[in-house]
């Protein structure tokens, strides 16, 4: 009898050292390999974040070129609209007849797809802007018919008058700056020649503005056209303001024209 109880005490004193063993054994691995990995990912943290902060580069000149000119085109025919918020765009109406006037066979019939690419790369693949008839600026009447069956614009050759009043800049660059290759910021300063309308004289007078008081000009009168020269730019470039354009990138290579800023 004596021998059991022995035998059974035994028993309980080896139970109660293999639970010590494993408390042990679990709080070893507990300080030197899971809190040591748990210090790690705290030291890891600072330097992820410091990794998700976007990445500021400048433009390159291909880049420069390419956007130079969508400003040039936008600004030609939406000088006076702007600026641009996010929450904003121009009218429909103004927008597709300024993708008209991008194609090389403007004044004619043409196809809703070729409407759709100057809209994808002015104003990128997912624009606000929809199809429908483009009624003439003048009001009188429908300049191009659209048909949504056969996605196509007709021309409606009856409309005795000129062109719609555009803007004629000077676009000088500033500065420009890619963020993660998707948002891009272009600085510019802006000159404007006199507009033109039903008749386009030459470029006599420059203006800061596109609202232009005749003669409050920065530059001539000239004696006929005349090209600002990069000297004559300098020589005003601290009273030209600040016109800054921003775009998003989509994944076809689409520059989408998102804000315009003084």
């Amino acid at each position: 009898m004596e021998n059991k109880k022995s035998n059974k005490g035994l028993i309980i004193i080896i139970i109660i050292l293999i639970i010590a063993l494993l408390a042990t054994s679990g709080y070893i691995i507990y300080d030197k390999v899971i809190k040591k990995e748990e210090v790690t990912e705290e030291k890891k943290t600072p330097k992820e974040e410091q990794e998700q902060q976007p990445v500021t580069r400048n433009i390159t000149e291909e880049e420069q070129t390419i956007l130079l000119n969508q400003i040039t085109a936008y600004t030609t025919y939406f000088a006076d609209s702007y600026p641009l918020s996010e929450k904003s765009s121009f009218d429909n109406q103004d927008v597709l007849y300024f993708a008209s006037m991008q194609l090389e066979n403007r004044f004619s019939d043409f196809m809703e797809s070729d409407l759709e690419k100057v809209l994808e790369k002015y104003f990128g693949k997912d624009h606000p802007y929809v199809h429908e008839d483009i009624n003439c600026f003048a009001g009188d009447g429908v300049l191009y018919k659209y048909d949504s069956a056969k996605r196509t614009y007709t021309y409606e050759d009856m409309h005795a008058h000129g062109g719609k009043t555009i803007f004629r800049p000077t676009i000088f660059f500033v500065e420009g700056k890619s963020e993660d290759d998707t948002i891009y910021e272009i600085q510019t300063q802006i000159l404007y020649a006199t507009s033109a309308g039903d008749t386009v004289g030459p470029r006599e007078r420059y203006y800061i503005s596109a609202n232009q008081d005749y003669d409050d000009y920065i530059l001539g009168p000239y004696g006929g056209d005349h090209e600002v020269t990069e000297e004559e730019y300098q020589s005003i470039k601290e009273q030209i303001p600040i016109t800054a354009f921003t775009f998003e990138k989509d994944e076809d290579g689409n520059y989408g024209l998102k804000t315009v800023k003084f």
